[in-house]
């Protein structure tokens, strides 16, 4: 049974950590903003919403802060320069640091954003299982870091719609870089799983349902030197795989939910 007090004594030790991490990462990503007031504003913006319960906008990132109105905080996040790759390469190598490099799983997942418009770049109606089915919204590929001792988002990628990828003035209009054209989702997860092997790290499981399941990601992963357990659609055919293997990977709390097929990796046997 969980001990109360040890519990309760864990969530206090945490949170008078909790001061001296933050200073310790605002420090790891000061370099990314050329002016004390754009970094002054990400610190108060990123507690404000650490504080800020149920739907949060910068009306009541605002309040929070204690500023008059939300101006600030749209022009830092429209108008301001910084450079947010670097932020989010900094944050994540800070955090990353802190988790440790023993037992990696790296978890490939897409999650969506209800618009209201499709004003906002790859807005388009499609499916995100946040919303339950269909509906108007972007949608992005996530990877997340995870180890035993927690877990964290690494990197991103934004899915951009076929439609919206082949409209040159809607590009144009919406400011879409050049180079970003239409990548699947597995592909925009071996983009980003291709940049942390390119990072040194190279011993990892991945891990993902079947949306990532598919051939080609599995081969990718495989030349990376990674493990994986991955979900694969009922169609997709396989050898089978013998019931030790299985049991193997149900020890280790890394089961598919469909097929289980076979796929080796450096990090040892990989299960689909």
């Amino acid at each position: 049974m969980t001990n109360p007090d040890a519990v309760a004594a864990e969530v206090t030790v945490a949170h008078e950590r909790w001061p001296a991490f933050f200073t310790e990462l605002m420090d790891q990503i000061a370099g990314c903003f050329p002016r004390r007031e754009t970094r002054l504003t990400c610190r108060n913006m990123i507690e404000a919403m650490l504080t800020v319960e149920g739907t949060a906008n910068c009306w009541t990132l605002s309040e929070a802060i204690g500023h008059r109105g939300p101006h600030r905080l749209q022009h830092f996040l429209s108008r301001a320069r910084w450079d947010q790759h670097a932020v989010r390469a900094r944050a994540a190598a800070w955090a990353i640091d802190h988790l440790g490099a023993e037992d990696v799983v790296l978890v490939a997942d897409e999650t969506g954003d209800e618009k209201s418009s499709t004003d906002a770049v790859g807005a388009a109606r499609q499916y995100s299982g946040a919303l339950g089915g269909v509906g108007l919204c972007q949608v992005a590929v996530h990877l997340t870091y995870s180890t035993r001792a927690g877990h964290t988002l690494i990197d991103h990628r934004l899915f951009l719609p076929s439609a919206w990828a082949a409209d040159e003035e809607r590009r144009e209009l919406a400011g879409v870089p050049h180079g970003l054209m239409f990548a699947t989702k597995p592909q925009l997860a071996i983009e980003m799983l291709t940049q942390v092997r390119a990072s040194g790290l190279t011993r990892a499981w991945v891990a993902a349902d079947e949306v990532y399941g598919g051939r080609e990601s599995r081969t990718a992963i495989r030349r990376l030197g990674y493990g994986y357990v991955i979900a694969v659609k009922p169609s997709v055919s396989g050898s089978h795989r013998p019931v030790h293997a299985v049991r193997e990977a149900a020890a280790r709390g890394r089961s598919g939910r469909s097929h289980l097929l076979p796929g080796p990796g450096a990090a040892g046997r990989a299960v689909v």
